[in-house]
């Protein structure tokens, strides 16, 4: 039976702070009823003193010294001067009613509801009027020290309690506005990391496919164009095509054995990045471009993020000449190194303005992917018709400085030409 009871009074509570100006109109209403059933009785505080007999002017002051409380929450400042000057009428006049209790309850809502700095204006505002009552009473000899005193510290506890309170609430609140903030922020961290993982995926995937592809359709349809005539030549392709096939195929396994694997009980199995070392059997692979791969012996001891960075750059940009091209007679690969900063830059004599390969590039994710690869790094790539005519993609990437052995790696780069 008493679960029940609390579970009614729980639900009661609830209903009554979730409807707070109903709640504040019945307690303005009970405070109401005690004072006209003070007054009109004839009972309270006041029966020792010369009371006024009950009168409708009388009523609409008892009524007007307790209905305000109503808007205490809404409308605090109004609501306690209301209250108040009521009540200083009341006092003057010598009406019956609660006391003091409406002017504690409004001046416990001032301090607790109002707002910062008109509170404090109105707080000043009403402890000089009802100081100014509280001395006038005094020397007509009307309210004794004592009732002074109590009546004073009384209302300062209120408004205290009050102040209190609403500091209290206002601590919750930032406390409750940090939380969700920081889990905002949290969510949007996690959403940047899934958004920059997935941008990563797709480039690698992009470079390996893309490429491969690529060569594979070129080679395979020389090989087809080849076979009445030239069978040997045409199988030699088609040999070409299954090794371009199964380079992919392998690469394509270690991209999605990291989606699969858990990094904690399933390490994929470790194969190495392409890097710098790659690039002539890069160009080597595709014996259809006459490719000229020039790296300056300045070059070495590279990062491995940038090494790889210039391999995937170089090979999305063979990838677009061989696509968009057209007909070229020279394609030029350069890589030089100049104190902090690699230059990459990829060029031919092919289209260039007269077809937009941005438009083209499976909507613009291979130089997209290149974008994000140098800004990952710090650096920048421009890509676009080139002074006479082709295309140009260049590449700044920052590095550190290359140590006296590291740039022994470097020096080994040989002048491969087709």
């Amino acid at each position: 039976m008493g679960s029940v009871d609390e579970v009614e009074r729980s639900a009661v509570v609830r209903w009554l702070r979730d409807h707070p100006f109903a709640a504040d109109s019945l307690l303005a209403g009970a405070v109401t009823i005690m004072g006209l059933i003070a007054h009109l009785v004839g009972t309270g505080l006041g029966d020792a003193l010369d009371v006024r007999d009950p009168a409708w002017w009388t009523v609409l002051l008892v009524v007007a010294a307790s209905a305000p409380i109503a808007w205490r929450r809404y409308a605090p400042i109004a609501s306690a001067f209301a209250v108040v000057l009521a009540q200083s009428a009341m006092e003057v006049f010598s009406v019956e009613g609660t006391g003091w209790l409406g002017v504690l309850i409004a001046i416990y809502s001032l301090a607790a509801h109002g707002t910062d700095p008109r509170r404090r204006i109105a707080a000043t505002v009403l402890a000089f009027l009802i100081a100014l009552l509280l001395v006038s009473g005094m020397i007509v000899d009307a309210v004794g020290l004592g009732a002074v005193i109590s009546t004073v510290a009384v209302l300062v506890a209120a408004y205290l309690f009050g102040d209190n309170l609403r500091r209290r609430r206002l601590h919750l609140e930032s406390l409750a506005e940090r939380a969700e903030r920081a889990e905002r922020e949290q969510e949007l961290i996690a959403r940047s990391r899934v958004r920059d993982e997935r941008s990563r995926l797709a480039r690698e995937l992009h470079d390996v496919v893309a490429h491969s592809v690529s060569v594979m359709i070129i080679q395979s349809g020389a090989a087809r164009r080849s076979l009445p005539d030239r069978p040997d030549d045409a199988t030699a392709m088609l040999h070409e095509v299954e090794l371009t096939g199964r380079r992919a195929m392998d690469e394509l396994r270690r991209v999605l054995g990291v989606l699969r694997s858990d990094t904690e009980h399933d390490p994929p199995e470790l194969v190495p990045q392409p890097g710098i070392d790659d690039l002539a059997t890069l160009v080597a692979d595709d014996p259809d471009l006459p490719i000229t791969l020039t790296i300056d012996p300045s070059v070495g001891g590279l990062p491995e993020g940038v090494a790889v960075s210039v391999y995937r750059i170089v090979q999305e940009s063979l990838t677009n000449v061989r696509r968009h091209a057209g007909d070229v007679t020279r394609v030029d690969v350069k890589l030089h190194q100049l104190d902090h900063v690699l230059e990459v830059e990829v060029t031919d004599d092919g289209r260039g303005a007269a077809h937009d390969r941005s438009d083209h590039d499976d909507q613009g994710f291979g130089i997209a992917g290149m974008h994000e690869r140098a800004h990952a790094l710090g650096g920048s790539v421009s890509a676009g018709p080139r002074r006479g005519g082709g295309w140009r993609v260049h590449a700044e990437l920052p590095v550190s400085v290359p140590t006296g052995s590291d740039r022994t790696t470097g020096s080994r780069r040989p002048r491969v030409g087709a």
